[in-house]
């Protein structure tokens, strides 16, 4: 059996570019939505943990600084989800327990 040689020119034609282009506004309303969404959600979940570390901070003072007076202790992070933008999106929440071992604190 023989192989047929594809090495047949093409004719290629250059692409047109039309004079105008028509944009749909809504498409481009619905990019810039989600765009904004997007950066809103992001600049949440940054807000938030800040947020919750300072809280952390408030109850159990500075990480890595021994103080015996103390009456919460670090005790590691659990995963949570939380709802921003109309989205499920998952967190990593920091735990804090009593320094008397009573049991795990609320963080505000």
């Amino acid at each position: 059996m023989k192989k047929s040689s594809q090495n047949q020119s093409v004719l290629a034609t250059p692409p047109t570019i039309p004079e105008q282009v028509s944009v749909a506004m809504a498409e481009i309303a619905e990019n810039m939505h989600e765009g904004l969404l997007a950066l809103a959600v992001g600049a949440g979940l940054q807000v938030m943990q800040a947020m919750m570390d300072a809280d952390v901070t408030a109850l159990a003072g500075p990480k890595g600084r021994h103080d015996a007076e103390r009456t919460a202790l670090r005790h590691g992070r659990e995963r949570g989800s939380v709802t921003l933008g109309g989205r499920r999106v998952p967190v990593t929440r920091p735990r804090v327990r009593a320094a008397d071992g009573s049991g795990e604190l609320p963080i505000a």
